[in-house]
């Protein structure tokens, strides 16, 4: 494809797609919120700018130009995930988080995340803490480095891998509403979770802007999966670093009661498709 006579990349249908695909759902389920055509408006401008930016970059391929058109999907990361704040209830108008209890007790005869309140104390909270915290590092840690080692090709694979496992679980959060075990299991945790340093600090990001739906799956397994499977590709020896800190990433993200662990396996899932499909464009 081709627009404006610039050349479109996977991640840029991918992108299109993602957006097309919210003003669907829009369309048939959002016609109730009397500014949903906003919403419409804002993805179709979106579409817009990201067609404008592949013209720019192939008539004036300047620096600047370069660097947005690489790096716009994750710079609209940030709103496309938090845009989802009013979406998650579009289809079903309550949360489905009883399926996942009877799932849970029915398989593991117990609750994990309220299982896992017996080993609670200050140290193991300000570890796990951190290993949620260490997300922000790894998910766009290959896109850094192949893009300062001017690796575009591998650049832009990483970005078409990655952006499958996040649209796919913002996808999710539509399709399947959860609000996740700190708010559905609140009455079943009787030790609160104290730390240290990196526990107020993730606490303070989780107040910011941590999306009260969006749980299934666990986008931040999806992603931290990808960016260690893809490092895995090219550095052993990183890999082999960062592969207890994504594991222990995985197991915090219950730990915390971010998320059920139903949530992180369909993660997994979902991040191990992402990076086999982008393997096979």
């Amino acid at each position: 494809m081709a627009g404006f006579r610039g050349k479109y990349k996977p991640v840029d249908l991918l992108t299109i797609g993602y957006f097309l695909f919210l003003n669907g759902i829009l369309a048939i389920f959002g016609r109730e919120n009397a500014e949903w055509y906003l919403c419409l408006l804002a993805h179709f401008l979106l579409i817009f700018l990201v067609m404008v930016l592949i013209w720019l970059e192939n008539k004036f391929p300047g620096k600047f130009i370069k660097f947005a058109r690489a790096w716009y999907p994750m710079i609209l990361l940030p709103f496309t995930y938090e845009e989802l704040g009013q979406f998650v209830h579009l289809i079903f108008p309550y949360w489905l988080d009883p399926l996942i209890h009877t799932f849970e007790r029915t398989l593991f005869g117990v609750y994990p995340t309220v299982w896992l309140q017996r080993i609670v104390c200050p140290v193991l909270t300000e570890y796990f803490k951190f290993a949620y915290f260490s997300y922000y590092l790894i998910f766009p840690l290959p896109a850094v480095i192949f893009y300062l080692k001017g690796e575009n090709d591998k650049f832009d694979k990483f970005m078409f891998a990655i952006f499958i496992a996040y649209y796919l679980s913002f996808i999710g959060f539509i399709l399947f509403p959860v609000e996740g075990p700190r708010y559905a299991l609140a009455n079943q945790y009787s030790k609160v979770l104290k730390g240290y340093f990196f526990t107020s600090l993730q606490d303070w990001i989780t107040r910011l802007g941590a999306l009260h739906g969006g749980c299934m799956p666990s986008s931040h397994v999806a992603a931290s999966l990808v960016s260690l499977l893809t490092i895995r590709q090219y550095n052993r020896g990183l890999y082999y670093f960062l592969l207890p800190v994504v594991l222990s990433l995985f197991l915090s993200t219950v730990y915390n009661r971010d998320h059920y662990l139903s949530d992180v396996l369909v993660g997994i899932m979902v991040g191990s498709f992402s990076l086999r499909l982008s393997n096979r464009k």
